[in-house]
C-alpha cells in the first residue's frame, strides 16, 4: 500500500477524504459533492474517495480512522461500477482517476482522485452539494454563483489568451494595418471587458437567486465571447491581406487553376491543346509579386475564372473556353488594371417620375446607390 493511502487512512474522513466500504455506496451525488468541494476553493486541486475502507472510531479519543476492508465485488467490477457512476454526474461527468492499492495483499482497496470538470456538479435529482467536514450540505446561492463565475472566467480567459496570441502574430504580419487592429481591440475587447469587470456584482444584485444570477452571467460572458470570435475573424482577415499571405494565396490559386485545366483537357491531345497548355504553364509560372495591389487583383481574376468555370456545362471548361480565359488573363497580366465601374444613364431615368424612381427599391438609381455601399 502506498504512503499516500496509509496517510489518508490515518487522518480519517474530512472534506478532502471520504471512505466507502463498498462501491455500491458510491453514488453520483457522492462524486458530485467531492468535485464541488474542490471547485469552491482555487487552492484545492483534488478530493479523494477511498473505496473498500471501513470507518473505525477510537474508543479513547473518539477519532475516526480508516481500516482496509477489501473489495467484495472484485477489482474489475468495482472499477467498472465507479466509472459508470461517474458518467452519471451532471452537467458533464466529473473527472476520476482510479489508483489500485494493496492489490497483492489480502484486503485491496481503491483510491479515487475526483476533480471537477464543469461545476457546479449535480446528480439526476438536481442536488448541488459540497462537503462540510465528514458530512454534506447544499451549496448556498453565493457559492453557486462564485463557482459559476470562476468556471466562466476560466473558459473566457483561455479563449482570450488564444486570441491574444493570434493578435501578436497578426501584428507582425500586417505591418501598416496595426492601427486597424488597435481599433478592433478597443471596440471588440476593451469595452466589453470593462463591462465584464462589474458583472458579478450586477448579476448578484439583479437576481433573486443563484440560478437567475448564473443565467445573467452566462448571457454576458457569451456576449463577450462572441465579440472575441469577431475579433478573431478580423485578425484572420488582416492576416489574409498581409503581403506574405497574399503571395501564398496566389500560389495556391494558381495550382487550383492548373489542376482544373488538367482535369478539363487531359483527353485532348491536339496541337491546339498542347499549345494552350504551354501558354497557361508559362502564365502560371511567372514569379509572384509582393505588391499587395497586384496580388489582390490576380486573386480576384483567377477566382472569377474558376467561378465562371463552375457555371459551364458539367462544371467543366471546354478548350474554347480555356483559350478565351487564358487570352483574357494574359492581357490583364501584361497590363493589370481594375475593371471600371458600369455607369448607367441615371439622368434619363430621373427625368421621368422622380418620386416613383426614388421610392422604388428596384429602380436603376436605387440599385446603383446600393452598389456604392
Amino acid at each position: 500500500m502506498s504512503a499516500d493511502a496509509q496517510r489518508m487512512l490515518a487522518l480519517g474522513e474530512s472534506g478532502r477524504y471520504e471512505f466507502k466500504r463498498d462501491a455500491e455506496a458510491v453514488s453520483p451525488k457522492v462524486l458530485a459533492t467531492l468535485a464541488n468541494w474542490v471547485a469552491l476553493d482555487p487552492s484545492r486541486e483534488v478530493a479523494h474517495l477511498l473505496v473498500g475502507v471501513d470507518e473505525v472510531e477510537d474508543a479513547e479519543t473518539g477519532l475516526v480512522y480508516g481500516v482496509p476492508y477489501g473489495l467484495s465485488k472484485g477489482l474489475d467490477k468495482t472499477v467498472a461500477r465507479l466509472q459508470d457512476v461517474a458518467s452519471k454526474t451532471r452537467p458533464i461527468p466529473v473527472d476520476i482517476f482510479i489508483i489500485e492499492e494493496a492489490v497483492n495483499e489480502a484486503v485491496p482497496l481503491l483510491r479515487v482522485e475526483v476533480r471537477p470538470t464543469m461545476p457546479p456538479h449535480f446528480d439526476d435529482e438536481g442536488r448541488r452539494q459540497t462537503r462540510q467536514g465528514r458530512s454534506t450540505r447544499a451549496l448556498t446561492d453565493d457559492e453557486l454563483l462564485r463557482i459559476y463565475l470562476d468556471r466562466e472566467a476560466g473558459s473566457f480567459a483561455a479563449r482570450f489568451r488564444h486570441t491574444a496570441a493570434e493578435l501578436r502574430e497578426a501584428v507582425g504580419a500586417v505591418g501598416t494595418q496595426v492601427d486597424q487592429i488597435g481599433e478592433a481591440i478597443d471596440r471588440n475587447i476593451g469595452q466589453p471587458l470593462a463591462e465584464l469587470a462589474n458583472l458579478a456584482e450586477e448579476a448578484g444584485s439583479a437576481a433573486s437567486n443563484a440560478a437567475a444570477a448564473a443565467q445573467e452571467v452566462g448571457y454576458d460572458v457569451n456576449k463577450v465571447e462572441r465579440l472575441v470570435r469577431d475579433l478573431q475573424r478580423i485578425v484572420q482577415e488582416l492576416q489574409d491581406d498581409s503581403l506574405e499571405s497574399l503571395a501564398a494565396r496566389v500560389a495556391r490559386i494558381r495550382k487550383k487553376v492548373w489542376l482544373a485545366f488538367a482535369a478539363d483537357t487531359f483527353e485532348r491531345s491536339s496541337s491546339r491543346a498542347e499549345g494552350l497548355s504551354r501558354l497557361l504553364h508559362e502564365l502560371l509560372s511567372i514569379d509572384i509579386s509582393l505588391d499587395e495591389a497586384r496580388n489582390s487583383w490576380e486573386l480576384r481574376v483567377w477566382e472569377d475564372a474558376l467561378s465562371e468555370r463552375q457555371e459551364q456545362k458539367r462544371a467543366k471548361g471546354t478548350l474554347k473556353w480555356w483559350t478565351a480565359i487564358v487570352k483574357e488573363v494574359k492581357e490583364f497580366m501584361d497590363s493589370p488594371a481594375y475593371q471600371a465601374p458600369e455607369l448607367p444613364d441615371l439622368r434619363a431615368e430621373l427625368r421621368g417620375n422622380l418620386e416613383a424612381v426614388l421610392d422604388d427599391p428596384n429602380s436603376l438609381t436605387n440599385q446603383f446607390r446600393a452598389g456604392m455601399t
